[in-house]
């Protein structure tokens, strides 16, 4: 049997295991929030996990999303999945605002549907570019889901949905498996775990085999900004986090996040937040991040 045509069998039991479910109505789910945002330049949300799922298409602007110890900047066309259970924050590019369809959600599957599709095996997150066709389907169940009716067929409606969801990020994370490996991928990984250490362009193209024109080329496409904003972004969101739960003194952590002297790391901090990082760690005293975020505005989707 050919490698195609063993895809094609595979598809085939998925597609008839989904048809069951259908009959069996055997997909338990909970919605908890679905809908396209638009958040201003700058916008954070703190870090803070909850027990659902949740889904962000990136349709306009940039952003960098933290997943447990791991930042990952999007731009528009991007999506990212994060997992239930893992710590994650929100950091809008502070030059232009950034709008998302969004989904939250509960689901529980059977399990031979959970050994056949991707998106449903264990991970923290994952990310993947041009997801047009996710976009699509992640509005058009946020439509239904704020639709007035809830009877039968809406159920039906809503299960068809969610299961061309998985259908459709299943084939996308099986398909981004190797462009993950590329160049870029591990030029980004290195940043994340060496961040407080000084990081030039000229270290990444010799440690990297690459020319540094390439590493600023391909950084701008594939986060929107550039090397050293996301270094930067890093550091200060890495500060944050310090300031927030802990009680080192501002001079230690500007140490630990890779700046040369408090008097720096205070100047830029207060370009990025708007505030000093004591005004920011009095912000925060006696309350939850999760409890505290900037008011947006929903949209409702014009197409």
């Amino acid at each position: 049997m050919s490698m195609i045509d063993e895809k094609r069998s595979q598809m085939d039991k998925i597609e008839e295991k989904i048809a069951r479910m259908l009959m069996e109505h055997s997909l338990e789910l909970e919605i908890r929030n679905a809908g396209v945002f638009r958040y201003l330049k700058s916008y954070r949300f703190e870090r803070h996990n909850h027990r659902e799922t949740e889904i962000v298409y990136i349709k306009a602007g940039h952003c960098i999303m933290g997943a447990g110890e791991e930042f990952v900047p999007l731009k528009e066309r991007d999506c990212i999945i994060l997992y239930k259970g893992v710590p994650h924050w929100f950091l809008v590019d502070r030059e232009e605002g950034c709008q998302i369809a969004q989904l939250e959600f509960y689901v529980n599957v059977p399990e031979e549907l959970k050994e056949s599709l991707a998106v449903f095996r264990p991970a923290r997150y994952h990310k993947l570019p041009d997801s047009d066709g996710i976009k699509d389907v992640i509005e058009g169940i946020g439509r239904l889901y704020r639709s007035a009716g809830n009877g039968e067929l809406q159920s039906v409606a809503m299960t068809m949905l969610f299961l061309l969801l998985f259908l459709e990020l299943s084939m996308r994370i099986e398909k981004n498996g190797k462009r993950q490996s590329g160049k870029m991928a591990k030029v980004l990984s290195y940043i994340n775990e060496n961040y407080e250490y000084d990081i030039g362009m000229e270290e990444l193209a010799e440690k990297f085999g690459v020319s540094s024109r390439y590493i600023r080329k391909c950084f701008k496409e594939e986060t929107g900004i550039s090397c050293s904003q996301y270094i930067a972004s890093l550091r200060i969101e890495k500060a944050k986090e310090m300031l927030w739960s802990g009680s080192e003194t501002v001079t230690e952590i500007a140490a630990r996040t890779g700046f040369n002297s408090s008097q720096y790391f205070c100047r830029v901090f207060q370009q990025y937040t708007g505030m000093t990082p004591l005004e920011y760690r009095n912000m925060w005293k006696g309350t939850r991040a999760e409890e505290r975020c900037t008011i947006i505005e929903e949209e409702e989707e014009e197409n």
